[in-house]
């Protein structure tokens, strides 16, 4: 809110940069300037959507009009940026601007449009590199439009269909295009692949603080809570048969068939609000399984006890939602979310004080990301402390063997070294 006098009047931005987060973005224009790659690292709480964004702005303003290609692994992200790019070009922008969702549910992207005005092309992963692929115009269209290309999640972008479509869209063509990556987890599991992720970006990261343990700054400025990591352990489901890249859908349909294991959710659930947590995520292996602990609990009293997936009708989802983010005080009942492969990213509820992990997964990225909806620190609208419970079956050696390093979880968000041959 603005303060006024007679002669003095202080006027707050309606798209605000915290110090830290202006200082990475002045960097990143800089490093563009003379460079055509480079990465950003923000651990998640951190903001790099807001630094993203801000940064977009003022490279449409340097060189508009153009055209920004913003690449989404999934709908919801896709739809995040979308309006976070509505939200920051509304305040900081100069000229008209458009946006163009185009995930498979949104309005289409035309190889005929012409640009005559900034616009940012929000295009779901899956959506650009079939459209690449097939459609020769298409391909020729953003050649010809695109000047720059923004990778969320870009730790995935060296996935090779992904990195394909990038080299092709950033190469090939008489001007070479910018590529900027954003990724809360620049370092991967495998040195190999550090090193081929440090070369797509040119072996140039941008990060946020002091040049320490990012996740240290950001908790000591408040804006990250304190948290605290506690494994809940399950006995008996039956080991995990498929090898994939993440435990199969037949696999977690079997775990939240498991009454017992149900149990176990919503005991841990019961706990946090024992310990005062108001707000609290809980992710299931299904849908069955978030629907039974939702009526599990309300039948136990606790009325604001939900369940949402991607068959949620979209009123009621919009309707449990808006409820969750009532304000503590306005509505200081405890309230749970059960969901099943949603809220897992792009959904912003700073109140939210504990997580429970109630599915195995094989993805650093994905408990990662889960962890991110408790981890909002004060200076972020959060909470000084958050705790984050994680069910591990005893059968699933992978599962646990990620879940342990989430002990000491700040180390993972060490700053890595660019390394390039």
């Amino acid at each position: 809110m603005s303060k006024f006098s007679k002669t003095f009047a202080e006027i707050n931005p309606k798209y605000s940069l915290r110090p830290y987060q202006k200082k990475a973005v002045n960097e990143l224009i800089h490093s563009l300037t003379n460079n055509q790659r480079v990465l950003l690292h923000a651990p998640t709480g951190a903001g790099k959507t807001r630094m993203a964004m801000t940064f977009i702005t003022n490279y449409f303003r340097q060189h508009g009009p153009t055209m920004v290609l913003w690449l989404a692994p999934g709908k919801e992200l896709a739809t995040q940026a979308a309006k976070d790019f509505q939200s920051a070009w509304s305040w900081q922008g100069d000229v008209p601007a458009a946006v163009i969702e185009w995930h498979g549910s949104g309005e289409s992207f035309s190889p005929g449009t012409t640009i005559n005005r900034n616009t940012l092309l929000v295009g779901g992963l899956k959506m650009t590199v079939q459209s690449v692929a097939t459609n020769r115009r298409i391909e020729n269209s953003l050649h010809e439009k695109v000047s720059l290309v923004v990778f969320d999640e870009a730790h995935q972008s060296i996935a090779p269909s992904y990195r394909n479509l990038v080299e092709n869209l950033v190469s090939v063509g008489d001007s070479p295009r910018s590529l900027v990556g954003l990724s809360a987890t620049p370092g991967r599991a495998n040195v190999e692949e550090s090193k081929a992720l440090a070369r797509m970006y040119g072996g140039l990261k941008i990060g946020v603080g002091d040049g320490g343990n990012p996740v240290h700054f950001l908790q000591a400025n408040g804006y990250l809570a304190r948290t605290d990591i506690v494994l809940d352990s399950f006995e008996g489901s039956p080991k995990p048969v498929d090898e994939g890249l993440d435990y199969s859908n037949e696999t977690l349909l079997s775990l939240g068939e498991d009454n017992l294991r149900n149990e176990c959710i919503v005991d841990i659930i019961k706990d946090l609000f024992k310990k005062n947590h108001r707000r609290v995520l809980a992710f299931t292996p299904s849908i069955e399984s978030a629907e039974l602990c939702a009526e599990t609990m309300r039948k136990a009293g606790f009325s604001y006890s939900h369940a949402v997936s991607g068959l949620t009708n979209s009123e009621v989802r919009d309707h449990i939602v808006s409820t969750y983010l009532t304000a503590i005080d306005d509505l200081p009942s405890p309230q749970v979310i059960f969901n099943c492969n949603v809220l897992t990213a792009g959904f912003d509820a700073p109140q939210t004080s504990a997580v429970l992990m109630g599915r195995p997964t094989k993805s650093m990225v994905r408990l990662q990301q889960v962890m991110g909806r408790a981890i909002r620190g004060p200076a972020s609208g959060g909470n000084e402390e958050a705790e984050i419970r994680i069910l591990v079956d005893d059968t699933y050696e992978e599962f646990t063997t990620l879940a342990d390093l989430f002990l000491t979880w700040d180390s993972l968000w060490d700053p890595i070294e660019c390394v390039s041959d």
